[in-house]
């Protein structure tokens, strides 16, 4: 079975990335996260190759969502966080674990998300 082309209408669920940095202060420890872009997403369970990916990272949980590739307006970093905007998943930032674009087809990018499944 070929497999289907992503389109739009399948970048349903809202996403919002963020940098993350120490606020200042006595205790230095707290972290700070910052806005850096918002986009639609298909958000779906990871694949087998981006399972060998997370979990050699040591990721407990993990999610793998694809975004229209916003080309030089926002550059994804595997120092920023992602959240999903879903009632289920709402409060939860996900580590960016791996970042795949496509040079055939500058069209999406496919971005591997873990994390320890808490909130």
């Amino acid at each position: 079975m070929a497999r289907r082309e992503t389109t739009n209408g399948d970048l349903r669920t809202p996403v919002v990335f963020y940098s993350a940095t120490v606020k200042e202060g006595l205790d230095g420890r707290d972290t700070y996260y910052k806005e850096v872009f918002k986009s639609f997403a298909s958000v779906y369970h990871p694949s087998m190759k981006d399972l060998e990916i997370s979990g050699s990272k040591g990721t407990k949980a993990s999610f793998t969502i694809k975004i229209r590739d916003p080309l030089s307006s926002y550059i994804p970093d595997n120092s920023h966080y992602v959240e999903i905007q879903d009632l289920r998943l709402r409060g939860k930032k996900w580590s960016i674990v791996d970042i795949r674009p496509s040079f055939d087809n500058r069209q999406f990018l496919t971005i591997s998300l873990g994390g320890d499944a808490s909130g």
